[in-house]
């Protein structure tokens, strides 16, 4: 079952994303401890490349405990919207370090292939346990992450979910490489790098294309579901121009209505406020709502009104 938003302030909100951020910086940082003294130790390049990547989870989390606390800062006068947005660029940082990294890894095989191979990796029953051990801690801190970033709608969660999940591609590949070197194909360990380097750089691209969407105002909300719920409401004929922004979480909708055109001032006003409820009853995670009303044409039809707005204005 997919996971529900969970309705939460923006304190609760933070609180409960450094909760799980500071659970996954211990995890990360032993993750990626155990790759990289391991692959120095073993002279593995795809191992300690695969260490680094995992270093970049733990860094990460540094950013998004700090990123976060700020985000969740109440509107102001400068920013009436609200600080979300601190936690998209956030995000973005991950994934321009994770092309940085790749970058590094690609340098040093390329370099390998240059120079040769000074010592040839050691491999043994130790690399497989290191790299087994640390991948069941990948899987079960991505699913976490992945659940609860959905529940809270944390974009920074979500990208560091995916971030991890390329973590679970790249050890597999290594696992797999690193069985070609104890079978005495040490060149293997050198494709293994540059295959590790093109999920980190594929992961990095992934995530800034995800929160570029954010920052560039691209819709949140289906179109048809949200006219679908406004035309259900009683008393309104048609919506238009609907559109939505934000990020998971703190969705922003506005649109036009038209209404019954019989209706004073006060019951159009109540009209326009269940149209409101119904889009954020719809739809988890919408922060606010901006409805422009227009009286309907005299021969436009519109859902059924309360009896107490029908009487005597000659029905509906």
């Amino acid at each position: 079952m997919e996971p529900q938003l969970i309705p939460l302030n923006d304190a609760e909100r933070a609180r409960a994303v450094r909760r799980v951020l500071v659970v996954t910086l211990v995890l990360n940082v032993a993750v990626a401890v155990a790759k990289i003294v391991y692959g120095y130790m073993a002279s593995a390049l795809s191992i300690r490349a695969d260490g680094f990547h995992s270093l970049t989870d733990a860094s990460n989390n540094v950013v998004g405990i700090v990123s976060v606390a700020w985000a969740a800062r109440p509107a102001d006068k400068g920013h009436p919207y609200g600080h979300q947005k601190i936690e998209l660029i956030a995000a973005g940082f991950v994934g321009a370090l994770l092309l940085f990294v790749a970058y590094d890894v690609v340098h040093g095989a390329i370099d390998r292939l240059i120079k040769g191979v000074s010592h040839a990796p050691t491999i043994d029953i130790v690399s497989f346990l290191v790299l087994g051990v640390t991948l069941l801690v990948n899987v079960g801190v991505a699913s976490y992450e992945a659940k609860r970033g959905k529940q809270l709608g944390s974009a920074f969660l979500t990208s560091d979910a995916t971030h991890t999940k390329s973590d679970i591609a790249v050890t597999l590949g290594v696992i797999v490489s690193v069985a070609f070197v104890r079978a005495g194909f040490a060149w293997v360990d050198i494709l293994a790098a540059l295959f590790v380097a093109g999920f980190i750089a594929w992961a990095g691209l992934a995530i800034l294309k995800q929160n570029w969407a954010y920052l560039a105002d691209a819709a949140q909300l289906d179109h048809e579901g949200v006219e679908a719920a406004v035309l259900a409401v009683p008393g309104v004929a048609s919506a238009h121009r609907i559109r939505t922004r934000g990020v998971p979480g703190s969705v922003y909708v506005d649109l036009h209505i038209q209404i019954a055109p019989h209706l004073n001032v006060v019951e159009a006003h109540e009209v326009t406020h269940w149209v409101i409820d119904a889009i954020k009853e719809r739809f988890a995670g919408v922060r606010d709502v901006l409805v422009h009303t227009e009286p309907a044409a005299s021969d436009q039809a519109f859902v059924t009104l309360p009896p107490r707005m029908r009487m005597n204005r000659g029905g509906d």
